[in-house]
């Protein structure tokens, strides 16, 4: 699944600004919310840009962000994953608003990087396995130094790595959302939910 749809999406992102934007767009509209109704928030973010109803709180902020830098930071990303510089990448992601580690990590493995989305039900996954972590412990708190923040980034990167990696993390995630249904049952098996991530990105 990672193989197929991962790297269709990175190859996809990577090719201009536009795509990379949506791709951002897309990170966003998973925030609070189940995956199975993103492509509809992101043909309606398509439709009505910021007036968009699937545009609420912080997320706003990030597509004002995104709108108005859009050029400078595909650029730079563009770069860094040609130098395959996790760190300065996930620096640079968790600059725009509304993006911390774990949506910077989950960009960034869109677009071929080998850092993963540690979200809610994988932390839930690594505490079943018997690992002391919590989801406070995977964000960047406002005001730190800058040496704080690249450890911490470096740290999140070395823990994505160290538990799978961003090929097993797609993989498991895709399965563990397939198995779990609710309101993702219109997804019923872990190869329609990575799929659907390609569907969505490029809606």
């Amino acid at each position: 699944m990672y193989k197929r749809d991962c790297k269709k999406i990175a190859k996809w992102a990577m090719q201009k600004s536009e795509n990379f934007n949506a791709l951002c767009c897309f990170v966003q509209t998973t925030i609070q919310m189940p995956l199975s109704r993103t492509l509809g928030e992101m043909q309606d973010i398509r439709e009505f840009g910021a007036d968009s109803t699937a545009l609420w709180g912080n997320k706003i902020k990030a597509y004002i962000y995104l709108t108005e830098n859009i050029d400078t930071l595909f650029a730079d990303i563009k770069q860094a994953v040609a130098d395959d510089d996790i760190i300065r990448a996930m620096d640079i992601m968790t600059e725009v608003p509304n993006l911390g580690m774990v949506k910077a990590g989950f960009v960034l493995q869109m677009c071929g990087l080998d850092v993963s989305c540690l979200d809610t039900h994988n932390i839930r996954r690594l505490q079943e396995s018997g690992y002391d972590i919590k989801v406070g412990d995977l964000k960047l708190p406002a005001g730190l130094k800058r040496e704080t923040k690249l450890k911490k980034l470096a740290k999140y990167v070395k823990l994505t790595r160290e538990t799978g990696g961003a090929e097993y993390w797609w993989n498991t995630w895709c399965d563990y959302v397939a198995e779990k249904g609710g309101m993702n049952k219109s997804l019923p098996t872990g190869d329609v939910v990575s799929k659907f991530h390609v569907t969505a990105v490029m809606a």
